[in-house]
């Protein structure tokens, strides 16, 4: 059945070693006028393929076409660069619709004609049946006003060239250079930009889609930037990840975070950075108002805006953070930061400057842990100050720009697993006076503990392509996985898209992205979860701590814990709050890669807060053999509660049968069930409350095909398909006490 796949996006300049081609001119009887009224045939334009070319003015792109025409070539079958040729002008369209009818079905690619003519322009790559089933079509349901031009296109068999080693090759892409008042200029201007990117053998875009608190893309929690305006139903970020992907491109959201407007600062008094006497600094420093890394609500806040992105946009590659630090030393001291500091808010007693670096540091913990609780492959990254200390480089002096005494410790990011790759702004010549790139890259290189560096290179006051050439190459000698160019205006204006990739030239094959080995082949677990009181308050500063490590975590605002890079096994958490309680919880059975959430309670002892299966629990069963569980109700240090009575519900997740109960209550403080199963999977059991009453508690079981021979146990009761599970039990379960996920494998 032939599908219709709108892709908003412009052409892709050609630039490969061609293969066998079929040329098919406006002019050539291949060439027909499908629909309407005649074309007007043009002469003047300088770029055109041939003697001239067609136009046709634009009926706007949400209406239907007046006039069709169509290139029909006879084809041999095979897999074809499916290109068109045509002279750019101001009066041309910036979405002119080009469909590609292939063996595949049909594809429809816009084009901005007002940019990349006088040579070929890549619509895709396509599969073709021999004969002229394959065509494309031009129509004129493009930008009201212009004209939409009809020359010439090409069918082209790719050559196969060996492919580069895989590197990051990105380009940042601020909000000054591709918003606009007018929808259709901003999604040319990304047309353009995806298209520039990916011509010049770039593969990742960095594109700033929140610079303070407003932001390019529609959300329900922040307004809309003055920078652009959206038609009904636009959304910005939602289509460059399609112009993006189209193109082959990895698309990151540029996400600015500890910064703010003058309204949200004149709304949020107590949020924003305060100086030594602890007065709020209503005025910009460095260019911005700034919010406080030590406040709760401050930190809540923004890990919510990062997830209204991650649960808005599944398709998105990455979220990049940048000003996140402060403007200078020495903030910030705002009330709530200082009582903080001075309380349990400082589990490690640390001095001012080391605890508010520690703050975001713990705030960027919080974010990888949810983010990928969600999307285990989303890429977590950041553009740190590219100095870190006076004392990581030989003979530096204390006065430069440096990122640690602005509270910023990118490399405790990176050993604490809280973030994927940083993009340091090493922003100086490579050779010369200080600072000096090629002094700069190698500490980051080797801070990197395991994740990834591509340092960041400026471009805006060079003369040519040089300097970032000489970068590259300096970069690559290092050992690092790519770069970072800042920033897109000064890559189009000295045309990197032609430089970069010139022979001999650092990008003149094109490359994949690295692969992540600890996202794509994990060997460590994340935990998280909330921390709440008897009474289902979320808790602040509770201190969390496992067995066999130093560490303290503490929980946000809301409640959230984490813990990273966890060794697959067994571990204990103790959670301590004071006035209130301790709760001990055990995580057995983590693995690689799984990302598990664990909910606690705490409350004085003797209260009963969970369900706890009883160990030893049978992990590994025969399918039809009888086994059993406990489970038992306990307070928050995991001590049995024998009193009161506690409804229970079984939620079992597998492909076969259960036989025996799927409920009851509790009765001196426990329940044993007593079960058969017939499958062979591995079962989730989820014991839950009904009433929410009690934190859920789960197990599973794997099990395994019957001895030959062997005969079924009927253990009485009911039998129960696992997928047939009351809806009020899965209600209970919509936030459920271990969300079991993998990241990528």
């Amino acid at each position: 059945m032939s599908y219709r796949k709108y892709l908003l996006v412009a052409a892709l300049l050609c630039a490969a070693p061609l293969g066998a081609q079929v040329v098919v001119d406006n002019s050539d009887s291949a060439f027909s006028i499908t629909f309407g009224s005649a074309w007007t045939t043009g002469t003047s334009a300088s770029g055109k393929y041939g003697s001239d070319y067609l136009h046709k003015g634009g009926v706007g792109a949400t209406g239907s076409p007046t006039a069709l025409a169509e290139w029909r070539p006879n084809l041999t079958a095979d897999t074809y660069d499916v290109q068109v040729w045509y002279p750019s002008g101001s009066n041309r369209a910036n979405d002119t619709p080009f469909t590609v009818f292939h063996a595949n079905g049909d594809n429809t690619i816009r084009v901005n004609q007002q940019a990349n003519g006088g040579g070929w322009v890549t619509l895709g790559t396509f599969d073709f049946n021999a004969g002229t089933a394959g065509y494309v079509q031009i129509g004129n349901d493009a930008q009201s006003g212009q004209v939409v031009v009809a020359d010439a296109v090409r069918w082209v068999t790719p050559t196969t060239t060996p492919p580069a080693a895989d590197e990051f090759r990105g380009v940042w892409c601020s909000r000054y250079e591709w918003p606009s008042t007018s929808p259709s200029t901003w999604k040319a201007n990304l047309d353009t930009i995806m298209t520039n990117a990916a011509n010049g053998n770039f593969n990742s875009v960095v594109l700033q889609m929140r610079g303070d608190t407003t932001t390019l893309y529609p959300s329900p929690n922040e307004p809309l930037s003055s920078l652009i305006t959206l038609g009904a139903g636009d959304d910005p970020l939602a289509y460059a990840i399609n112009a993006a992907h189209t193109r082959g491109l990895k698309l990151h959201c540029y996400f600015n975070t500890h910064v703010c407007t003058s309204a949200f600062a004149g709304s949020h008094q107590s949020w924003i950075i305060a100086d030594s006497t602890g007065t709020p600094i209503s005025s910009t420093v460095d260019g911005y108002y700034w919010l406080a890394p030590g406040h709760p609500d401050v930190q809540k806040y923004l890990r919510d805006q990062v997830m209204h992105i991650v649960n808005t946009y599944p398709a998105l590659d990455g979220i990049h953070f940048d000003r996140i630090r402060m403007p200078e030393a020495g903030y910030s001291y705002d009330a709530t930061s200082n009582a903080r500091r001075a309380g349990p808010g400082n589990p490690g007693s640390l001095g001012f400057d080391n605890w508010t670096a520690d703050q975001i540091t713990r705030w960027l913990r919080d974010v990888y842990a949810e983010v990928h609780s969600v999307n285990p492959g989303l890429q977590i990254s950041a553009a740190p100050l590219g100095l870190y200390h006076w004392t990581s480089y030989s003979g530096y002096p204390t006065g430069y720009y440096y990122g640690l005494p602005r509270q910023q410790d990118a490399k405790a990011w990176l050993a604490e697993g809280a973030m994927d790759w940083i993009a340091p702004q090493v922003y100086w010549p490579d050779g010369g006076g200080n600072p000096d790139f090629s002094d700069i890259v190698p500490d980051w290189q080797a801070s990197a503990s395991g994740r990834h560096i591509y340092p960041g290179m400026s471009a805006t006051s060079d003369a040519n392509a040089n300097e970032t050439i000489s970068e590259i190459t300096a970069t690559r000698s290092f050992g690092c996985a790519g770069t970072m160019v800042w920033s897109y205006g000064s890559a189009n204006s000295l045309n990197f898209w032609s430089t970069l990739k010139a022979p001999g030239a650092p990008y003149e094959q094109p490359a994949s992205p690295p692969d992540l080995p600890w996202l794509s082949s994990p060997t460590t677990a994340i935990v998280h979860g909330t921390i709440k009181d008897q009474t289902g308050v979320p808790i602040t500063d509770a201190w969390v701590t496992r067995s066999g490590s130093s560490y303290t975590a503490l929980s946000a605002a809301d409640g959230f814990w984490c813990w990273l890079k966890l060794s697959p096994g067994n571990h204990t958490f103790t959670v301590d709050v004071t006035g209130l309680g301790t709760a001990v919880i055990n995580v057995n059975g983590l693995t690689a890669g799984e990302v598990r959430e664990v909910n606690i309670t705490v409350a004085p002892a003797g209260v009963a807060t969970r369900f706890e299966v009883q160990q030893p629990a049978p992990t590994s069963v025969r399918s039809g053999e009888a086994f059993s569980i406990t489970v038992n109700v306990v307070d928050a240090a995991g001590n049995p509660v024998i009193t009161g009575a506690h409804d229970m519900s079984v939620v079992v997740f597998g492909t076969g049968t259960l036989t025996g109960p799927v409920g009851g209550t509790t009765s001196g403080g426990s329940l044993t069930f007593n079960w058969t199963y017939d499958g062979t999977d591995t079962v989730s059991f989820a014991f839950i409350s009904p009433t929410n009453a009690l934190t859920h508690a789960l197990h599973d079981i794997s099990f395994t095909s019957k001895a030959s021979g062997g005969g079924e146990d009927d253990s009485g009761g009911c039998a129960v398909k696992p997928g047939l599970t009351p809806w009020w039990a899965l209600a209970a379960l919509a936030l459920p006490l271990w969300l079991r996920r993998r990241r990528l494998a």
